[in-house]
């Protein structure tokens, strides 16, 4: 079960992960330029390797919430492998080439209040030393965005679906949870869920000061749901109709709608008549 403190500041210490990765990376490839030029009988200036590899991490680092994003709405499915590969295959390339140049406009500025001037080389030659490289930190960081999700999935309190055999039948919608902890597993009730947000490849229950992942869309969640309970108040959440306090209208047009237990959710003017018929019936 992951820690209450670290689930309050998970964004901040992601961030700290990869700053902190980054400047580990820096400081030893720098020394080991320093060496292997010292081994080698030549000079250099001693900040220069370390102006070379904090600005290519730097620009790394920028580049990490892009490729998070763009991972995020195209994860790599293995079933469709080669499709998988055939979209990040240029997207590597197009990752190396931004890479280069946001790692190049950061040595020229040093360089230029250093009063030196940065040389690039032969781009032809160095595009393709670079992207051998870049390929790798690319796949180094797709690797650690899904080994890093497959550790919080095992950690965080996941829900699923009775299935068939495990609970009373009769009824098309689901009526009961399985939520699975650290080697335990209990029973929690649908209608005690407040509300369901969606995240990602999950749909976030909140029940209480709980929160619960369950891997599906809102679309198959909406249709295995009460209808009569539960209704969109937007194109990413639902609300238990049940546990509904009020509903403020904003002058913006839209509203806003309080829970039994003091959350505030936006309603959407979109889904605001069908959240009055549900209430009507």
């Amino acid at each position: 079960m992951l820690h209450p403190l670290y689930e309050k500041y998970q964004k901040h210490l992601e961030v700290s992960y990869w700053l902190l990765i980054g400047t580990i990376t820096a400081l030893v490839n720098s020394f080991s330029v320093l060496d292997d030029y010292k081994r080698r009988g030549l000079s250099i200036e001693r900040w220069q390797p370390f102006v070379w590899e904090f600005s290519s991490q730097i620009s790394i680092f920028i580049l990490i919430p892009i490729l998070f994003y763009i991972d995020k709405k195209h994860p790599i499915n293995i079933s469709k492998i080669k499709q998988s590969l055939l979209l990040h295959l240029p997207l590597s390339i197009a990752f190396s080439v931004l890479h280069v140049y946001l790692m190049i406009a950061l040595r020229h500025f040093y360089y230029y209040f250093s009063q030196s001037t940065y040389d690039f080389g032969d781009w032809s030659v160095e595009l393709i030393y670079e992207y051998r490289k870049d390929l790798g930190s690319y796949i180094s960081i797709l690797a650690t965005f899904y080994i890093y999700r497959f550790i919080i999935s095992r950690l965080h309190n996941e829900a699923r679906e009775i299935e068939v055999g495990e609970g009373p039948q009769g009824s098309i919608y689901v009526e009961r949870l399985i939520v699975k902890k650290i080697g335990k597993e209990f029973i929690i009730r649908v209608s005690d869920i407040a509300w369901v947000e969606a995240s990602g490849n999950y749909m976030n229950l909140h029940i209480g000061e709980s929160c619960y992942p369950i891997r599906t869309t809102m679309a198959d969640l909406e249709k295995r749901l009460d209808p009569h309970q539960f209704v969109r108040i937007h194109r990413s959440t639902m609300v238990n109709l049940d546990l509904v306090k009020e509903i403020i209208a904003l002058e913006t047009g839209d509203f806003l709608l309080t829970l039994n237990n003091g959350r505030q959710l936006k309603l959407s003017r979109r889904y605001r008549d069908e959240v009055n018929t549900r209430l009507a019936g």
